[in-house]
C-alpha cells in the first residue's frame, strides 16, 4: 500500500495483492478528500487496502480456498501500523482496527525502497520499475525510451 500527493493535494492509494508469484489484484486511485496530515492519508490506503483484502479472503473461501492466516499489508508509515493498534480514534478509522484485532489483517512495515506499489503512483527508474515490475509478476515489460523505441527486456 502507498500513497502519493497531487497537485491538488489529494492522495493517490495504491495497492496489489499476489496469489503465489503474480499479482491478482491491483488498484491506483486518488483519494475523494483532501487528508489533513500524511498519516491520515495513508491509513485512508490501508482501508482500502483492508477492504480489498477481506473482499479477496471471501472470494477465496466461495472457489473452496479457505485462507485462514492474516493478510498481510505493508505499510512504509510507522504512525499508520501505531494507529490501527489506538483504541483513541475517530469511528470511521474502526474498520481497520477490528480487523487488524481480529487477525484478518496485519499492517507490517516496509521500507520506502521497497515498497512495489510505488509502481501504481511514483514516477520511477528504469531499475525500480523493472524490480518491482518482476515483484509483481509482470515479466516481459518493454520500457519505451526517449528517441522511441524500448529499452530491451532483460
Amino acid at each position: 500500500m502507498l500513497i502519493g500527493l497531487a497537485a491538488d493535494r489529494r492522495s493517490t492509494s495504491g495497492y496489489a495483492f499476489s496469489l503465489g508469484s503474480a499479482a491478482i489484484a491491483w488498484s491506483s486511485e486518488k483519494q475523494p478528500t483532501v487528508s489533513l496530515s500524511s498519516t491520515e492519508g495513508e491509513y485512508r490506503g490501508a482501508a482500502v487496502a483492508t477492504c480489498e483484502a477481506i473482499w479477496l479472503k471471501r472470494l477465496l473461501k466461495d472457489l473452496q480456498e479457505e485462507v485462514s492466516d492474516p493478510t498481510t499489508i505493508y505499510c512504509d508509515n510507522l504512525n499508520n501500523i501505531q494507529l490501527a493498534k489506538t483504541k483513541h480514534i475517530e469511528v470511521h478509522y474502526h474498520f481497520v482496527r477490528e480487523c487488524v484485532l481480529f487477525g484478518e489483517v496485519e499492517l507490517q512495515y516496509v521500507s520506502t525502497d521497497r515498497q512495489t506499489t510505488d509502481i501504481f503512483t511514483k514516477p520511477l527508474g528504469l531499475e525500480k520499475l523493472r524490480q518491482f515490475s518482476g515483484a509483481l509478476g509482470l515479466r516481459h515489460l518493454n520500457v519505451p525510451n526517449m528517441r522511441g523505441g524500448t529499452v530491451p527486456k532483460d
